[in-house]
């Protein structure tokens, strides 16, 4: 049975296994066959860390929430406040910075669990907006975060030369 928690110190070793065989698909630069593997892998690897080592740290307004199942790491979304754009249009202003799944466990809605239970923290922080930023190739995410109620408000694109 998959549950929903916090995440908890030690936690950042399973996140970092998971985040290159998550991103290393769909993320823009697992897209990019121009990049080199084991650095794109290591880059992935390095941001989950990253996440982790500031909730470590305490950082205020972000937070890791992690599925587990018989305790054992299966995903993890990391939240956060912007507090430039709370001032901004002052109002709570809430982002999920990043979602990732491990690709064994993916399709099992694992993914729009973790979104549920973010909008709770993003409830919790008393935000009335949450933006999340995903990769238009993305349709799983896309569709996970549209059955949580999000809308496409705006497409971009990345382009890149290797010269």
């Amino acid at each position: 049975m998959v549950t929903i928690d916090s995440y908890r110190p030690g936690d950042h070793a399973r996140m970092c296994e998971i985040a290159p065989r998550a991103f290393g698909v769909w993320a823009r630069y697992g897209i990019d066959r121009t990049l080199p593997r084991p650095k794109v892998e290591e880059l992935y690897r390095d941001e989950a860390l990253s996440y982790a080592q500031r909730v470590d740290q305490g950082e205020r307004g972000l937070a890791v929430l992690v599925a587990r199942d018989a305790g054992r790491l299966l995903g993890y979304i990391v939240v956060g406040i912007d507090d430039a754009l709370s001032r901004r249009f002052e109002f709570r202003w809430g982002r999920i910075i990043s979602l990732a799944v491990d690709p064994l466990r993916q399709g099992e809605g694992i993914g729009p669990q973790l979104v549920a239970a973010a909008m709770d923290w993003f409830r919790a922080q008393s935000c009335q907006h949450v933006e999340v930023c995903t990769d238009q190739n993305n349709i799983a995410a896309i569709r996970t975060y549209e059955g949580a109620g999000f809308r496409v408000i705006y497409c971009g694109l990345a382009l890149s030369q290797r010269i």
